[in-house]
């Protein structure tokens, strides 16, 4: 049975609508909707404020700092940009940089302005403190808006907690252009299959911004392929078809993730084995995948190196078809 997972921020518990049931091979599945948190653009709250005759110093600061680095898209041009970031910021793994990968990362954000970011082993905190603020100030006259999905701890049965004492997880931040936006419905839970020696339990969260697209973000078991495959098979070939179907989405879904999975035809564990017809994957010849659906046309996809954690940063740049 898929154990539900609770809400980190947003609206009541008792805002949210019944569970979706589905079925994998073994198992039921739960698949529960969540409140995320969406944020007005960034150049109408400080046009506000101004006109409130508020202190923006920390707009003013952040602007300085961003101004003179690297341009990113300046508008929306017809492609639809996924980011896909493996931050590595639990404060425990040897690969933790004592947060200079959030820094790196958020930079990176601001500076290539994706349309989504998918973003693995990070903190809550530094999802609030400068992940999504980098993609509001890349886009300041765009809503934007987050959706953070801890990871389960079984020692707790709780969420899994960073060193800094803040939830531990996998976040999906985007943009919406404000002309567009009517709202976001989120989705979460905690897979059936997980690896026994592993006290985390691995997690999903997707989010649909109406009437736009559904992205979903995942982070799969690391030290057992089998049950890394297995997770992947739940997400792809089971919750996203459930939670398409209840939003009646068809098309425009990404999928970014580490999925500590590689893409080798002569492996039985083979990240394409989960890639459901309709959808294509592209990989950054490791352990990152993004899989989006089929009219979403895909046109490149670059890796960019990064020196404070062990992951590249991954972008996919597709077409909105």
């Amino acid at each position: 049975m898929l154990v539900l997972i609770t809400a980190t921020a947003g609206l009541p518990a008792q805002a949210l609508p019944a569970d979706i049931h589905t079925e994998t091979a073994d198992a039921g599945m739960i698949v529960r909707r969540l409140p995320g948190l969406v944020l007005p653009s960034l150049g109408s709250e400080v046009a506000a404020a101004r006109m409130r005759g508020e202190n923006l110093n920390w707009w003013d600061d952040a602007t300085r700092w961003f101004r003179g680095r690297p341009e990113g898209r300046q508008e929306a041009d017809g492609s639809f940009d996924e980011l896909q970031l493996n931050l590595c910021d639990s404060g425990f793994a040897g690969c933790y940089s004592g947060g200079a990968a959030v820094l790196e990362g958020g930079n990176l954000v601001h500076d290539l302005a994706p349309d989504v970011v998918t973003v693995n082993e990070i903190c809550l905190n530094a999802v609030q403190d400068y992940l999504q603020p980098s993609l509001a100030l890349a886009w300041p006259n765009d809503r934007t808006y987050y959706v953070f999905v801890p990871a389960w701890d079984r020692r707790t049965n709780g969420p899994y907690k960073c060193r800094n004492g803040y939830d531990y997880g996998n976040v999906v931040i985007g943009r919406v252009p404000a002309a567009s936006y009517r709202g976001i419905h989120s989705w979460a839970g905690i897979y059936a299959a997980q690896d026994p020696g592993d006290y985390e339990e691995r997690t999903f969260g997707c989010v649909y911004v109406i009437g736009e697209h559904l992205v979903c973000v995942t982070h799969l078991a690391a030290h057992n392929q089998p049950t890394a495959l297995a997770q992947c098979q739940e997400l792809m070939l089971s919750a996203v078809p459930a939670i398409s179907s209840a939003e009646r989405l068809s098309g425009r879904t990404v999928v970014g993730g580490d999925l500590n999975l590689e893409y080798d035809p002569a492996d039985p564990d083979n990240a394409q084995t989960c890639v459901p017809a309709g959808f294509t994957r592209k990989g950054d010849g490791a352990l990152q995948h993004v899989t989006f659906s089929d009219d979403l046309g895909f046109e490149s996809t670059t890796a960019y190196p990064m020196t404070q954690t062990d992951h590249d940063a991954f972008l996919v740049r597709m077409a909105m078809t």
